[in-house]
């Protein structure tokens, strides 16, 4: 618990922490304003091709219930690009400072050290969690009022109670991905390469779904949106852009989603304490 509640005070002092959350909640307010006001712009640009759809699908991220949903999943996807950069920043960020060394040196455990690191990575997204569900249901709220669709059911009581489920699967999606990069930056012990790996896998493994949807959809970054997604339930499982075949083929049922975000997760647990466990500190 020393060790646990040392990481979290470090991570919580450093600027680097609090940037990344405001770039990406000012990125998710931006996101579902920016969809707001181009609803009805839609409906009256000359030559616009495929308007009608554009605005269905606009209406299925604004209109709740389906708007939990849709917080979720942009939590979920582009808030796993920021957990990624959050988990290579608290892995390699000790290597460049010296810390990893200073910790061996005075006789910590090696894999108890990674492990606390990681762990405190993963409880500072809970409060993170939260806060971008706060702030991303506002943000719909906004979008909706400036489209003219209002909000009815916001408070479906039947929706409402299922919400800390939802929230728990987002949390578990950004560990695993948070996860990925913090056991890239340690087997790298580099803060660029923990990004940049991390980043790319995540690009690469999008473009991929395009060519191979069968067999991406049980890669890390693919089975998040998974588990995230309830077809005839909160949301419907709608995704803006992509054909509903090609969604199909890249989609896993939801348990089984959960159990391989686990065991990403856990992998990269393992990772991380046996690539520390055999790295060479000298000095």
């Amino acid at each position: 618990m020393r060790l646990l509640g040392g990481e979290l005070l470090k991570l919580v002092k450093r600027p680097a922490t609090w940037i990344t959350l405001g770039i990406f909640l000012g990125i998710l307010v931006l996101l579902f304003v920016a969809v707001g006001a181009s609803y009805n712009t839609m409906a009256t640009a000359p030559g616009v091709q495929g308007g009608a759809e554009a605005r269905t699908a606009i209406r299925s991220l604004l209109t709740f219930p389906g708007a939990y949903a849709s917080v979720a999943s942009f939590v979920g996807s582009i808030g796993g690009l920021f957990a990624i950069v959050f988990g290579a920043s608290a892995a390699g960020s000790d290597w460049g400072w010296g810390m990893v060394k200073v910790a061996v040196s005075r006789g910590e455990s090696r894999t108890r050290y990674a492990l606390a690191k990681l762990a405190a990575v993963l409880l500072l997204l809970v409060p993170a969690v939260v806060l971008a569900a706060v702030v991303g249901f506002v943000a719909v709220a906004v979008a909706a009022s400036i489209a003219g669709l209002g909000l009815a059911g916001i408070g479906d009581p039947g929706i409402v109670g299922s919400l800390p489920s939802l929230a728990a699967r987002t949390w578990l999606a950004l560990c695993e991905q948070a996860g990925i990069g913090f056991a890239i930056a340690t087997l790298a012990r580099s803060q660029i390469a923990g990004l940049g790996v991390g980043i790319g896998i995540y690009f690469v493994e999008s473009f991929a779904a395009g060519f191979w949807p069968e067999w991406v959809r049980y890669l890390p970054f693919t089975v998040v949106s998974s588990l995230l997604r309830e077809p005839g339930a909160i949301g419907g499982g709608v995704d803006v852009g992509g054909s509903a075949s090609q969604l199909a083929r890249s989609t896993i049922d939801q348990p089984t989603a959960l159990v391989l975000v686990l065991a990403y997760l856990v992998a990269s647990a393992l990772i991380s304490a046996v690539a520390l466990e055999r790295a060479e500190i000298t000095g």
